[in-house]
């Protein structure tokens, strides 16, 4: 039979399917854990069918036709795939592994959470597909396009993307350690938190892409177009970026520890905050103008523009730095005047705070900058001495003052207590006036309850005396 059709075939179950047909039509199928055996079947029409668990591993299906078609959890273990039509199919929790799919057709195909480790997708149209969380370490994208698909939190280990179509594709959180991708254009594209250690981006169009926070310790990013990339939070440490081109490019916090930067255009990008030690390379930078601030702040020059090697000259900082722990918060009058003694004793090195982290739970870490060849732990051991000794003394100055208060406080008690025997006795006073006669008209001195005022005189007098008693002993 040279034409086998299928059409709204269900097949359940171990079905086999060991025929070598010239063209089989399945067109809207359901085939459940159908085992698939065509040996080299002409044409293989399988749109919009259902091949749910289905074992395809191993079978030569070289332009087949599985527009639309769902292998959900599917198993093509090294099946040829080559020149296939996967348009819009969905391939969710399927094994691919070592499959060749170049030169296939899948765009908007579904790899959501799939295995496909070693797989070929060389020269493949993966146009708005999506591998998100996909498994692809090894695999070959050689000259592929991928432009606006997702990659994200995907396994690329040593992935190759050379020369491949890059454009505005989110690899955002992706492992990509070691991968290849030299000479691909990856304009727009997202790396927001991925890890690019080790791997090659020599030569590579990075116009515009979004490297915050990731991971590129190691990277060869040589000869590569990194003009308005946003490299805020980066780590560039031990990478070479040789002659690349960083215009306009953001380097806000970047680690850039031992970076080579040689022969780099920095033209308007903006560095602030950025962290280099001795080891960055900054010979021969193009660089006529520098921001140190966010969006266009802050310019240096402010006016005209650097002199050839100025810029060298100015942000060259031969640094290392001793780390400050502080487990239990920070007293910045003890750390000022500490920081100031060691400066004092170490005349001959430039001390400066590089860094301050708050690690949470109280801790605090202050990265101070030292030249290099510096005995750092003398520097080390000479602050700590000297804060401990002079938050020792602050506390002492504290409780001094404590205790001083707490006295006022009492003689402020005793006054009180003194005015409330006073006021209390008033009534009493009063009371007993009542059984006195006076006399209106006589003068004050014949008023009958004189002895009551006598006797509230000399309390009062009493009570005087007692203040300036605490008074003296007080001071």
């Amino acid at each position: 039979m040279d034409i086998l059709s299928f059409p709204l075939a269900s097949l359940r179950g171990e079905n086999e399917w060991e025929t070598n047909p010239l063209t089989a039509i399945l067109r809207r199928a359901k085939l459940f854990i159908a085992i698939f055996r065509a040996d080299n079947p002409r044409l293989i029409y399988l749109i919009q069918a259902f091949l749910r668990r289905a074992n395809l591993s191993g079978a030569d299906l070289r332009k087949a036709n599985f527009s639309k078609v769902s292998l959900f959890e599917a198993q093509l273990i090294k099946t040829n795939l080559s020149q296939a039509h996967f348009n819009g199919a969905t391939f969710r929790r399927a094994d691919l592994t070592q499959a060749n799919l170049s030169q296939a057709h899948l765009k908007a195909t579904d790899f959501y959470d799939t295995r496909l480790i070693e797989v070929n997708l060389s020269k493949a149209n993966l146009i708005k597909a999506n591998l998100t969380k996909a498994q692809l370490n090894l695999a070959n994208f050689n000259q592929a396009n991928l432009r606006h698909a997702k990659l994200i939190d995907a396994k690329l280990v040593g992935a190759d993307f050379s020369q491949a179509c890059l454009e505005n594709v989110n690899f955002g959180m992706a492992d990509l350690i070691g991968a290849n991708l030299s000479r691909a254009n990856l304009s727009g594209a997202s790396f927001f938190r991925a890890n690019l250690s080790e791997a090659n981006l020599k030569g590579a169009n990075l116009k515009g892409v979004d490297f915050r926070g990731a991971e590129l310790c190691g990277a060869n990013l040589s000869g590569a177009n990194l003009s308005d990339a946003n490299l805020s939070k980066a780590d560039l440490s031990g990478a070479n970026l040789t002659g690349a081109n960083l215009t306009g490019a953001k380097l806000i916090r970047t680690q850039a520890l031992a970076t080579n930067f040689e022969e780099v255009t920095l033209t308007g990008s903006c560095i602030e905050d950025w962290n280099i030690n001795g080891e960055t390379n900054l010979n021969c930078t193009t660089c006529p103008y520098i921001y140190l601030k966010e969006h266009q702040q802050d310019r240096r020059p402010h006016v005209g523009e650097f002199a050839p090697g100025e810029f060298t000259q100015l942000f060259q900082k031969a640094l290392e730095t001793v780390d400050l722990i502080f487990r239990d918060g920070v007293n910045w009058k003890s750390f000022a005047y500490s920081l100031a003694n060691t400066q004092v004793i170490h005349e001959d090195v430039p001390l400066s705070i590089q860094s301050i982290e708050n690690k949470g739970d109280g801790t605090v870490l202050i990265k101070v900058g030292v030249t290099a060849n510096t005995d750092k732990g003398k520097i080390y051991d000479d602050f700590w001495s000297k804060y401990e000794l002079v938050q020792e003394a602050l506390e002492k100055q504290y409780q001094a003052r404590i205790a001083d208060k707490n006295e006022h406080i009492n003689q402020l008690f005793n006054l009180v207590n003194c005015l409330q025997e006073q006021l209390g006795n008033i009534p009493k006073l009063m009371g007993k006036s009542t059984t006195n006669q006076y006399d209106f008209y006589s003068p004050v001195t014949s008023v009958g309850n004189k002895g009551a005022q006598g006797n509230l005189a000399t309390e009062n007098k009493g009570c005087q005396k007692n203040r300036q008693d605490n008074y003296v002993r007080g001071s």
